[in-house]
């Protein structure tokens, strides 16, 4: 990920720019990801716990 600098643009400016773009990027979330190994049933666990949340959130906002 690069950014170029556009005529007149502070360095905050700029940082800023590629700080978004590494976010929009999804980089950093990866790069803290895999910055520990998780084992595969960790990974299928909590998959399986995020799949819950979202049936309960989907399960409240419906009424029912």
């Amino acid at each position: 990920m690069y950014v170029v600098a556009r005529e007149g643009e502070t360095f905050e400016e700029l940082f800023r720019r590629f700080k978004r773009g590494i976010e929009a990027a999804g980089i950093l979330r990866d790069y803290r990801r895999k910055q520990r190994f998780k084992p595969a049933h960790e990974e299928r666990r909590d998959k399986i716990r995020a799949a819950q949340r979202k049936r309960r959130r989907a399960r409240a906002k419906s009424g029912g």
